[in-house]
């Protein structure tokens, strides 16, 4: 029933979308925030080793990239479509040490292959060590993100 002066809701508009066609708007969202992000870490890849440019001249892209993909994973462990809790502490290890091996030999790469003269051996292990806290910090911010997501789920679920 309605009365005069109201307006009824228009469900024919531009943006109207049925499951299916919101389905593959998502999917298409997704797949260009990742070609995206793929095309921005070529920038800097580029910038730093095909121009030489010092990290100074490109360190906001860098900056953005990098916050964006912590909060980008951080929600998806939050909102539970990472299932980290189904991840063994032994997995989770194996992936931190993973990325400490690549980031320090990326490391070992970048200054002692792009930049003479290279690292000493202190420099090296003094780099070595900011990637071992660091990962350690970033693991450990995924792991409590997800924590959160999995006791707002147990939460949400307890109310219905």
């Amino acid at each position: 029933m309605t009365y005069s002066g109201m307006k009824k809701k228009n469900n024919h508009g531009p943006f109207v979308m049925d499951e299916r066609n919101k389905l593959i708007a998502y999917k298409i969202i997704a797949i260009m925030y990742f070609l995206t992000i793929l095309a921005i870490l070529g920038i800097i890849l580029y910038r730093q080793f095909g121009l030489r440019q010092e990290i100074s001249e490109f360190e906001d892209i860098a900056i953005v990239l990098t916050v964006n993909e912590l909060f980008l994973i951080s929600a998806l462990l939050y909102f539970g479509v990472i299932p980290i809790q189904k991840i063994r502490i032994r997995n989770l290890l194996i992936i931190y040490a993973v990325i400490v091996v690549l980031g320090s030999l990326f490391t070992y790469y970048k200054y002692n292959i792009f930049e003479s003269p290279g690292l000493s051996f202190d420099q090296l292990i003094n780099k070595l060590l900011i990637i071992i806290v660091i990962t350690g910090l970033i693991i450990l911010f995924f792991v409590i993100f997800s924590i959160l997501g999995k006791h707002r789920m147990e939460k949400e679920l307890g109310e219905e």
